[in-house]
This record gives C-alpha cells, structure tokens and sequence, in this order.
C-alpha cells in the first residue's frame, strides 16, 4: 500500500533548515547559516538561543530524549543504500525514480568495505 503522505513525513521530526528558518530569530538563523554554510565560528549567544528553541520544539513534538548519534567512516561499518526519496538541500524531500536510476551501477565496488 502507497504512502502518499511521504513528503508531509519525511522529516517532519527533524530540526531542520525550514524549522530553523521559522523558529529561530533573524540574527541567530543568519549567524547560524554563517556557521554552517562558511564554517564561521559559532557564537555561544547563537548555540543557547539555538538549543533554548529546539527543546523547545522537540518538547512541542513529545520528545523526552535526545541523542548525538554518527558513524565514522572508517570502513568496519559500511552500508549502502538507494531510495526512492531523496533529501532537498532545505530538509525536504524529492521523490524521483528514472531509468537512470535502474542502469546506475557500482563496477569497482568501493563503497562496501570488502571492496568487492
């Protein structure tokens, strides 16, 4: 069965670039970007008025734990995936499949950790 929801979905619990835009100050999301975009020194100002306003909306959401989750790329856990969605620059999402899509292939391997 068909989710036709997806993009009202897909990331709608995450603290992304559009929730930053509309919750946050002018002067803090114009610091921020700085940050993000041109590798800027974050201002500790900007990182509570950041943090103060996602508790915020994650509380607003019915959050009651966070985590700092990555996975390094070292190779000992490597995964590879393909969607049918795919993230916009802005925290959206594209929903695109194309023949292209079908016929892309991997020759060498490399992204699985064996490399073959």
């Amino acid at each position: 069965m068909a989710n036709k929801n997806v993009p009202e979905l897909f990331g709608s619990m995450v603290f992304d670039d559009r929730v930053m835009r509309a919750r946050l100050s002018g002067d803090v999301y114009t610091s921020l970007r700085k940050t993000i975009d041109e590798n800027a020194r974050l201002e500790e100002d900007v990182a509570e008025a950041v943090a103060a306003e996602m508790r915020a909306w994650a509380l607003e959401k019915g959050a009651t734990h966070f985590t700092h989750w990555f996975q390094p790329l070292t190779g000992v856990t490597a995964e590879k995936h393909d969607s049918f969605i795919t993230p916009s620059p802005d925290g959206g999402v594209i929903m695109e499949f194309s023949g292209k899509e079908l016929i892309k292939g991997e020759p060498d391997a490399s992204s699985f950790p064996s490399g073959a």
